[in-house]
């Protein structure tokens, strides 16, 4: 299992977290992809390689799928291109579209083109950065975060070479202490 390899990778002990899934699920009127929300699950919020931040169910909002979701369509147009995604819409429910799942340093952005009448497991990866252009891809999202932080040979996303040994370092709460 990718999460697995993830885990190891990092040298990551997992949380198992019970994560809100239905709620956030509910709120984009589609389920998510499975592996998705076990990453999510065993890591929490924090970011990979202090490179990737994966967003998942975070009380704040600040790292939160769904905030970051409903805050790219606060932005956006109801019809016609949006110069934010463009040449993609963003995802509603009743249209196939962008849903942000990460970002990364050097402007990456992360994103599944989902839609509600597909299975999650179907959706493809699209992605952009600096210094690449849009790209879609198609894999399970936990198989490409692994392969960002480990396998030198996936360009133009791959980070392995500048970090050969990845890791993970949790983002606390706003308002907690470091430990």
């Amino acid at each position: 299992m990718w999460v697995d390899r993830i885990a190891e990778a990092t040298n990551w002990e997992p949380l198992r977290l019970e994560l809100p899934w239905d709620t956030v699920e509910e709120d984009l009127g589609t389920p998510l992809p499975e592996d998705y929300k076990h990453l999510a699950a065993t890591f929490g919020t924090g970011e990979f390689s202090q490179f990737m931040c994966v967003l998942g169910v975070e009380a704040t909002g600040q790292f939160d799928l769904a905030h970051i979701w409903r805050t790219y369509l606060a932005d956006t147009p109801e019809s016609g291109p949006d110069p934010v995604v463009t040449p993609y819409p963003l995802y509603r429910p009743d249209r196939p579209g962008l849903i942000p799942w990460a970002y990364g340093e050097m402007e990456c952005e992360y994103f599944w083109l989902a839609s509600a009448d597909e299975s999650p497991t179907t959706w493809p990866i699209v992605t952009r950065g600096d210094p690449y252009d849009w790209h879609e891809l198609t894999m399970p999202t936990t198989e490409f975060v692994h392969r960002v932080l480990t396998d030198p040979e996936f360009a133009p996303f791959s980070i392995a070479r500048l970090i050969p040994r990845p890791d993970f370092h949790p983002i606390p709460p706003t308002g907690a202490a470091l430990l």
